[in-house]
Formats: structure tokens, sequence, C-alpha cells
């Protein structure tokens, strides 16, 4: 989301721009890298875990739910403790995470270190950010957006391939120990990029607000259970699953209720009461929820049903970054030519495109799955932009930053729900299917017989691969509902314009054109 425009820009004397872009870049995408790193390689941190495959997307998940918090965070911290200090805290989060993973074989110490490493990156989003655009004029804001957009985006299309062949090459936990010597140098070069700060007495900022975040981290975690655990323990039928799910409802609901109340709310969640900001925000966060969900479980099936190794698991997924890398630089040209509303609808008629013709089979290749995947990626690629403006259209200048930060946090969470319900539901396809095929063959002879025992491995590719692509095909219809929703049911940012007062959309459409 982007961050409301400074209301004063430093002077060219009080900031270093190459040390604090290059250091606060390389420690934004050491973040998301922290993330998209582990995406094609389940199987592998699966064994060095001594767990399955399926539980390794914990260490995904994990990461996503304390990623969300460290955005939710994010504001206070800044307010409290200044960026400067803000920034190099994250980065010493984040790092000793890193360190952590690289050097544990337990999986619940992973996970400990899989949320300090995403508490920190969460913290670097909306950080970043701000620092980009209060340190430049703001004629330049689109085009440091279009580099703050990017610089996020690309390790989750390139960073799949390279822990992929760290994995095969000299192990997983490489992925987290090449990261600290790169966290320190992001920590050297953005702090010298920034000015000395004077240190801010506790009373600059508004309360904690402390029961807010432990009924939200109580909430998101017993749903983090039930999402990860419920299919091991048979959902509902185990008093443990409901246990946590009655926790999960009441801690989230006392959430939602005591945030109305409090005098400085972690989220602001009145602003849902605005069309395009409701809508906007839940095609961006399906949208969103869609492609995580995919880009996790494409290479998992590629690697366990298919025989690839991490690297090609990881390769599978940079056609979507060589549609969506340079599609989002031209966005900014695109939205005056084409408007948002239909930009919002092209995106999701690309993403609808790209699940319908993707097409999985146990022979399938790269090359069948290429073009496909460009198709993914041109809709990733537009979906951000405007959805992101859409949904600030009814939002006056001064509210950005409440609204970006409540808008962020459900965008992010809902990564984590798109990776968990597709898994879940892949796994119950594939139970389902590999019955309906044994019992079909049942019919031509018992099935412990050697002849079809030898089968059963075919059985399990073939359940795997039929349940993908009934779960491709509602992917398609859920992305032509969004479609819909978007054409239909948006309303044009123009046309909410009001004479007296400028909105987030008019102050950003002026700074584009620039004195």
């Amino acid at each position: 989301m982007s961050q409301p425009p400074s209301s004063h820009t430093a002077n060219p004397g009080s900031v270093r721009l190459a040390p604090l872009f290059t250091g606060v870049g390389l420690a934004l995408a050491l973040g998301s890298f922290e993330g998209a790193g582990v995406q094609a390689i389940f199987p592998y941190i699966g064994g060095g875990l001594s767990t399955s495959g399926y539980r390794a997307l914990w260490t995904l998940t994990y990461f996503v739910v304390h990623w969300s918090l460290g955005i939710a965070l994010m504001p206070w911290s800044a307010r409290r403790f200044g960026r400067r200090r803000l920034f190099q805290g994250a980065v010493a989060l984040a790092m000793s995470g890193s360190l952590l993973g690289a050097f544990t074989g337990n999986l619940w110490v992973m996970l400990i270190s899989r949320g300090m490493e995403g508490l920190g990156a969460g913290l670097l989003v909306p950080l970043s950010q701000s620092l980009f655009l209060a340190s430049t004029p703001p004629r330049h804001h689109g085009l440091v957006t279009v580099f703050w957009s990017n610089v996020m985006l690309m390790p989750f299309f390139v960073g799949p391939a390279a822990g992929g062949w760290l994995a095969i090459t000299v192990g997983f936990p490489w992925i987290f120990g090449l990261t600290v010597p790169l966290w320190l140098l992001a920590a050297w070069l953005g702090t010298r990029g920034m000015l000395d700060e004077p240190r801010r007495p506790a009373s600059c900022a508004p309360p904690f607000d402390g029961m807010g975040f432990a009924l939200l981290y109580a909430g998101l975690m017993s749903l983090q259970v039930v999402l990860d655990q419920g299919e091991q323990h048979g959902w509902w039928y185990s008093p443990f699953i409901r246990e946590a799910s009655v926790a999960a409802v009441v801690c989230l609901y006392l959430f939602g209720w005591y945030e109305t109340r409090a005098p400085h709310p972690l989220l602001e969640f009145r602003y849902l009461a605005r069309r395009n900001y409701a809508l906007g925000l839940l095609l961006l966060s399906l949208g969103w929820a869609l492609f995580m969900g995919w880009a996790s479980i494409l290479p998992l099936w590629a690697e366990e049903d298919l025989g690839y190794n991490g690297l090609w698991g990881g390769i599978l997924l940079i056609p979507v970054g060589l549609g969506a890398l340079p599609l989002s630089t031209v966005l900014d040209r695109l939205r005056g030519l084409f408007g948002l509303r239909r930009l919002a609808s092209l995106s999701f008629l690309l993403l609808a495109t790209a699940y319908g013709t993707l097409s999985v089979h146990p022979g399938s290749s790269l090359s069948d799955l290429f073009w496909p995947l460009v198709v993914l990626g041109l809709g990733v690629g537009i979906l951000f932009v405007p959805l992101t403006m859409i949904v600030m259209s009814e939002i006056a200048v001064s509210a950005v930053p409440q609204a970006a930060t409540t808008a962020n946090f459900l965008r992010v969470f809902s990564a984590n729900l798109g990776v968990s319900v597709l898994a879940v539901y892949w796994s119950r396809g594939s139970a389902q299917a590999r019955n309906t095929l044994t019992g079909e063959l049942s019919r031509y002879g018992d099935p412990v017989t050697q002849p079809l025992s030898a089968l059963q491995d075919f059985l399990s590719v073939e359940a795997h691969t039929l349940s993908l692509d009934n779960l491709l095909r509602v992917s398609m219809w859920l992305c032509l509902a969004g479609a819909l929703i978007a054409w239909f049911f948006l309303i044009p940012p123009r046309a909410l314009a009001a004479p007296s007062a400028q909105g987030y959309v008019e102050e950003t459409e002026n700074e584009a054109l620039g004195p």
C-alpha cells in the first residue's frame, strides 16, 4: 500500500540517497527472500527437520503470520523509537532469526526463527516505503513507488530458484545462513544514509495498544493451529481443534470489538464500511492469496510427483516474474490510458486465463507450463497498483497511514490463508481421488495382488494431479467473479472526487504530473 506523501521533503544534504536506497532496498528484498526462498524446497526442509513436506509448509505460514503482525506494529514503533532505530532493530531481529534457523534441526525452533524473521520483515515493508518517500521530492514518488514494489516482489519470482539451488548444493540451512552477512551490509548502508535522530521520550508516541495486540496475536496463532494441524487431527472431530477454533473465534471477535473502542487502536476497521475500500481490499487479498498459494503448491507438486529437484521446482516460477516485472514498471502510464477499474478487471481476467489454461498432468514439463505462468505474471503485475489506488480512493490524505496499515495487514495475512486453504483442499482432494481410482481398479481384481500393487505410486501421482487440476478450475472461477465485481461494483475514483477536498488519488496523480 502506498503511504501518504511526506509533509516535508528532506533537503539534499540531510540524507545520502545512494546508501539509503541500497541498504534499505537490500533489507526489504532480504525480508521478501526469507519468505520466498523456502517455497520450492518443502520436501528438503521436511527431511532436514525430520518431518513431512506438508508440515514443512508451516515454515512459510508462520513467517507470513508474523510478517503481517510486523506491518501492524510499524506505525506505533516508528513514532516511539524513530525510523532509524526501528530500521536497525528490524534488521537485527530478522538477522537473529536467520542465524537461529541456520543452525537448528528442530521444527519448533525453526518456527520460532521464522516468526522472528517474519516480524522483522513485516516492520521493513511500510518502514522502507516511508523512508524512500520522505527522502525524495513529490515529483519522484511515482518512480520511487515502482522501485519499492519491484524490490519487494522480485524475490517472490527468483527466490524459489535461488533457494532450490542452495538446497540441492549446500543444504537448505544456507538459505538462512548466507543472508546474515547481507543483513549486516544492509544495516550498515541503510544507517549511513539516514540522519541521526534525537532520542524520543515515551510521551512522543501514543500508548501502545497492548490489549489489542495480545488479542490479535492469540487469535491469529489459534487460527494458524487450526489451519496447520486440522487435517492431521481430523478437524472438528478432535477436541483439540475444536478448542483452538473457539479460541480463535473468541479472540478475533474480542479484538474487533475492542479496536472499535480503543483510543489508539492497532488497526482501524471503520474504513471497511466504504465500498471501494472493502471490495478493493477483498479483491486484492483474493488475488494475492491465490498467487501465494499456487506459488507454494506448484513447486511442491513438481518435486513430489514429477520428480523435479529443488532447483527446477523454483525455476518453475521464473516465468511469473518474466510477465510481472516488466509490466509493473509501466503501470503508471497504463493507469492514465485505461483507468483503474478497467485495469483491475483486466488483472483478474488474466489471472482467470492463467488458471484456466494451466492444465497439469503426470507428464507435465516446464514448456507445458511456461506460457500460462507468464500470463499469471501479467495478472500479478497489474494487480497491485490499480487496486491499491481504488482501496484508497475514498480516504483523505491525512487518514492514509491508518487505512494503509489495516489494508496491508489484511492483504499480507490473506497469503497465509491462501497457502493453508489450498494445501488442505489439495490433500483432501487427493485422498478422495485416490479412493475413487482405487475403487475403479478393484473392479478388475484384488488391489493387493502384485500386479496392481505396482500401480500404487502411479495412483498417488494421478490423484495429486487430479486434485490440483480441480483447484485450478476453482481458482479460475473465483478470478472471473473477481473481474465481474471489479467492473460492476467498484466506483471509478474520479467519480468520488470532491470539489472541496483533495483525496489520495488526486494527490498521487498530481505528483505524477510534476510541477
